[in-house]
């Protein structure tokens, strides 16, 4: 299935699931379900976790949370699906569709395309990110005390990923510059002119306050607008000390897409 081909899927079973929504009937002491409605929930999550199985390249991405939505949903005295529920399912669809839209090679269709024409793909980033604290970790286990890396810093985070990077893209360009704002020290950033992308890295810290990073994450954004290689800029924050008291609120609000630049912020770990 190509990119809007599954874009227009996806919208029909999001337009189908806000039919359902429309059709709870409220009462004093509770919302139901309408009549039909559940069975044909049922369906769709169904039909949903295929999809996102069958064409996906990594599927359970979206079926996992899918189906704990809905097992949840129906998790009351009546066993019918709860209007929270249905509304978490349609996020779901919704978060698909968002990624669809910002990368092609989640379907495995365009993956595999991409793969035998040699194109790279951005969705690599996230991966590695998600991935960083465990690599973190494993750094720190080694075998009869042997030294290894300490990641203390955000210089560190900086070396680390670049390291992680090289297993996958050949062009790596190291972006220097020093931010305006005030106490900012000169940082690196990582241009990958393969995917036309830029990765930025930061790290909490007990002097960095919430409004800092937040501040200092728009004016990152509102460079990288102007770049004329960026079309994509994943800002990854690591918080290993868990200081962002919202990290998916932080997220929610500086990401974003335009026809100029894709925005992408995460904070790890999860």
């Amino acid at each position: 299935m190509q990119q809007n081909e599954m874009i227009a899927t996806l919208e029909r079973y999001k337009s189908d699931l806000e039919v359902i929504l429309s059709r709870f009937r409220k009462t004093r002491d509770s919302i139901d379900i309408g009549n039909g409605d559940d069975a044909r929930f049922g369906e769709i999550v169904l039909e949903l976790r295929d999809i996102f199985d069958d064409t996906f390249v990594d599927g359970p991405r979206h079926s996992r949370p899918l189906l704990a939505y809905y097992n949840e949903s129906i998790s009351n005295y009546i066993g019918t699906p709860s209007y929270h529920g249905v509304e978490c399912v349609k996020g779901v669809v919704g978060s698909a569709i968002a990624r669809v839209k910002r990368n092609p090679l989640a379907l495995k269709t365009a993956a595999v395309s991409a793969k035998a024409a040699g194109e790279k793909d951005p969705d690599i980033i996230v991966r590695l990110t998600e991935r960083l604290h465990t690599v973190v970790r494993q750094l720190r286990d080694r075998r009869e005390g042997r030294q290894t890396l300490q990641v203390e810093d955000e210089y560190d985070v900086q070396d680390l990923f670049h390291a992680l990077l090289t297993i996958y893209f050949d062009d790596i360009r190291k972006e220097e510059w020093s931010p305006t704002y005030a106490g900012g020290a000169s940082r690196m950033d990582f241009l990958l002119p393969e995917i036309e992308s830029v990765v930025e890295i930061k790290m909490t810290r007990p002097s960095l306050s919430m409004k800092q990073l937040g501040e200092q994450l728009i004016v990152d954004i509102a460079k990288y607008r102007q770049h004329p290689m960026c079309r994509s800029l994943f800002c990854v924050v690591y918080d290993p000390s868990g200081r962002i008291s919202n990290p998916r609120g932080v997220e929610s609000d500086l990401s974003g897409q335009d026809d100029k630049m894709n925005v992408r912020v995460m904070i790890v770990p999860r």
